[in-house]
């Protein structure tokens, strides 16, 4: 689809690609279908000339958006492998999993803001959660979009674009082509790897799913949306951040298919948005209750998508047979039938594991494995659609973020700290709070142990606990491990109901 894609954009370079929205929600023209495929063509011909080659990995550090799309499809042009560099994960994780990739980056490509999180403005980034590592020890960087001062050198956009392999080179269908940083399916996230062939049969299963029209603009940010809807001609809108303006973009735009995740959603409800055409949401719990909700704002039809990074998308349910099924009395929570190509089964202990020619060929560092386990507990119907059953126990999910205690918990360590867990209490609708519990040794300070805590805590990227709560930690068992249930509903009954 990506090969399709590029002749797609050259056939009518004169329409809009990608949208963005002013404070009145009136779209903006952020590139056209020319503008972007003549900027994929001068990343290929730059990339080129500084000798990289099929099978290079090539850090990536861009804000969503045309360039970062452009970045993507000189990648795959050239066969190389995309390392996402997420901001969000923290500065240790990434180092950590970077460690695992061999060979090692042999370019970043960062804009001026990823710098700007990766140094003179990372004070400010922790507020906001975000962390990079020092990117020039992960490998030369060459600066993407405008430079500002103190950035790397800019990517030469000048270099010749002879010998640049044509789009749709003959390339391995089994290469790898991306690497996600930032997910995981058990209680130690891991790399995810997808290579060419199962990048391909995912965008093609969300074009099948979407089968969006080239006269209207769909709403999304995200590149399994934003590829597909491109493909078949349909210009795409990011989303706005501020949910007032999101909820005039909406009714500025019409748009035929919407994609944000429930959070997003509820923040629009919440501004009044009034929805059009088909609504999608995903990446966190979406109940009934929420997919009705955005029905009775206007839209045709609200689907829940169940999707993991290691598998895009595997089942999909629209709102009147979740409603339909929760009205029945069935327990569990109805993610849909599998879709065309996902194999779904519980394994021994009741995981849910998925499988299909869009999985993840492998974890970084690891040996290839065609399963892929979810984390999820569920059981298959009568229908043969996937009912969840509760998570894997450790996992904790905030605002479409998944969350593994088991790697930020060593950094709560510090000297005065005895045992120190991460836990997930209720935060209304699907969602949870992050809650640091920890144990101070006997006779530790407290005030000089909230203070030691807080340089740990601000490195934890997305990972940054809600509350820190210091008390005893239950424990179980005959090894007496901490008590994960327990200290859950200690740290709610202490805490109280969110705010």
């Amino acid at each position: 689809m990506l090969d399709h894609l590029d002749h797609a954009l050259r056939s009518r370079p004169e329409r809009p690609a990608v949208l963005t929205a002013g404070r009145t929600g009136a779209p903006r023209v952020r590139a056209t279908r020319g503008e972007l495929a003549e900027l994929a063509d001068a990343f290929a011909a730059a990339l080129h000339a500084r000798g990289l080659r099929a099978g290079d990995t090539v850090g990536i550090a861009v804000r969503p958006g045309p360039r970062a799309l452009a970045v993507l499809l000189a990648l795959w042009r050239l066969g190389l492998c995309g390392a996402v560099l997420d901001p969000g994960a923290g500065p240790d994780v990434l180092r950590a999993r970077l460690a695992l990739a061999r060979p090692a980056l042999v370019l970043v490509l960062a804009d001026a803001t990823a710098q700007a999180v990766a140094g003179w403005a990372r004070p400010l980034a922790r507020r906001a959660r975000l962390a990079l590592p020092d990117l020039a020890g992960l490998g030369p960087v060459a600066t993407v979009g405008p430079r500002l001062p103190g950035c790397a050198p800019a990517l030469d956009l000048g270099a010749s674009r002879r010998g640049v392999p044509a789009p749709g080179a003959d390339l391995d269908a089994d290469a790898d082509a991306v690497i996600v940083f930032t997910s995981g399916t058990t209680s130690l996230p891991r790399a995810v790897v997808h290579t060419r062939a199962s990048l391909a049969a995912g965008m093609a299963t969300v074009s099948a799913l979407f089968d969006a029209r080239g006269d209207r603009p769909i709403l999304g940010g995200t590149f399994f949306v934003l590829v597909p809807s491109l493909a078949r001609g349909a210009a795409v809108a990011l989303p706005a951040g501020n949910s007032r303006v999101l909820a005039r973009q909406l009714h500025r735009l019409r748009p035929q298919d919407t994609y944000l995740t429930p959070p997003r959603l509820r923040d629009a409800l919440g501004a009044g948005a009034r929805f059009h055409g088909r609504v999608w949401t995903g990446s966190a719990p979406a109940g009934a209750g929420l997919l009705e909700r955005v029905r009775a704002a206007g839209a045709a039809e609200a689907w829940g998508v169940y999707a993991l990074t290691e598998l895009f998308p595997a089942a999909a349910v629209e709102a009147r047979e979740k409603s339909a099924f929760e009205a029945a009395g069935e327990h569990g929570d109805l993610v849909g039938a599998p879709l065309p190509g996902v194999r779904a089964k519980p394994d021994g202990s009741g995981q849910l594991v998925l499988s299909g020619p869009a999985a993840r060929h492998r974890y970084l560092g690891e040996e290839p494995d065609p399963w892929v386990r979810t984390g999820d507990r569920a059981r298959l119907d009568g229908a043969g659609r996937i009912v969840l059953e509760g998570r894997s126990k450790d996992m904790v999910l905030r605002r479409a973020e998944n969350i593994y205690p088991g790697l930020y918990e060593p950094a709560l360590h510090v000297p005065g700290v005895e045992l120190a867990v991460l836990v997930g209490i209720p935060a209304g609708d699907g969602d949870e709070r992050l809650v640091a519990v920890v144990q101070p040794r006997r006779g530790a300070d407290e005030r000089a142990l909230r203070a030691a805590l807080s340089e740990p805590v601000r490195r934890m990227g997305t990972a940054r606990p809600d509350a820190l709560l210091l008390a005893r930690i239950p424990l179980s068992g005959r090894s007496r491990k901490p008590d994960r249930a327990a200290t859950a509903a200690l740290a709610a009954r202490r805490l109280g109901p969110a705010r």
